[in-house]
């Protein structure tokens, strides 16, 4: 089975756009929250960097401008490397991962950070085409077209 890592149209054929900004919002829902729900440092340091990251997502597909969608991404390759962290965190009771969750269940706390990742990820994909998409239109509009000389 073949995945490929961008896609033309979002889910149901809809407009890539659409999604960015459904994503913006979610992100942004979810971690306000999150920290209303179990407030922690963790949970206040990554507010601080979701705001950030999804303000610029929303202004960067409102505006079309590829280097403030790409900030997003920035925050999604942040996310892909903590993964780990937050897992072993969590096994291993250090650093507050399984309280950032609002659980003290172990398996509670894998939970929540699987179905986190695995919607980062699918976020990611949906984001990084949409950024392609917005850098190949800014390619084709800078670029002169040759025109016919009769």
């Amino acid at each position: 089975m073949k995945i490929d890592l961008t896609v033309d149209n979002g889910p149901c054929n809809t407009e890539l756009r659409s999604w960015c900004l459904g994503i913006a919002i979610y992100w942004l829902l979810s971690m306000t929250f999150s920290v209303i729900i179990a407030p922690n440092v963790l949970n206040f340091i990554g507010f601080a960097i979701i705001v950030v990251a999804n303000i610029c997502l929303m202004i960067g597909t409102l505006k079309e401008k590829p280097i403030l969608v790409f900030v997003w991404l920035i925050f999604a390759v942040i996310e892909a490397i903590s993964f780990p962290f937050a897992i072993f965190g969590v096994i291993f009771h250090y650093g507050g991962y399984r309280e950032a969750t609002g659980m003290s269940n172990i398996f509670g706390a894998l939970f929540v950070y699987i179905i986190t990742f695995l919607l980062i990820l699918f976020s990611a994909r949906i984001v990084y085409s949409f950024y392609l998409q917005l850098k190949n239109s800014e390619a084709s509009k800078q670029t002169p077209r040759a025109m016919n000389v009769v």
